[in-house]
């Protein structure tokens, strides 16, 4: 995200504000899952191989999410049109990056136990 950003920033011709690069840039940084894993199963990769890259284009894919929300809400607040936007400083979207990235792993692990204990009732 942040490397795409910076090419935006410093390569691109537009001028663009660096919220809006970085909101740029979140939206450039996600990989395409099925594509990956087309490209695994057609070199043969191992099963494991593919569910790392699997669950590493998702974390990835959350992580552009958070970036995205962040960083659309600083570059429309900038615009200054009433109401619309947020003005996050650099802790508070540090605090909201780390909120929503682990309050995700809380509710996937919640729903992953529940599905896990509804299978083994289902079983049984």
């Amino acid at each position: 995200t942040a490397l795409t950003a910076l090419v935006a920033y410093y390569i691109f011709p537009f001028q663009w504000p660096f919220d809006l690069c970085m909101t740029f840039g979140a939206i450039l940084s996600a990989t395409d899952p099925v594509a990956v894993a087309v490209l695994m199963n057609e070199l043969g990769a191992p099963p494991r191989l593919r569910m790392h890259i699997s669950g590493e284009s998702l974390l990835n894919d959350g992580s552009a999410y958070v970036f995205f929300n962040i960083f659309r809400a600083r570059f429309l607040y900038d615009l200054m049109i009433p109401d619309v936007g947020q003005n996050i400083g650099w802790g508070e979207g540090f605090k909201l990056f780390f909120q929503l990235s682990l309050g995700g792993v809380c509710i996937g692990t919640a729903f992953g136990i529940g599905t896990v204990l509804v299978l083994h009732m289902l079983k049984h």
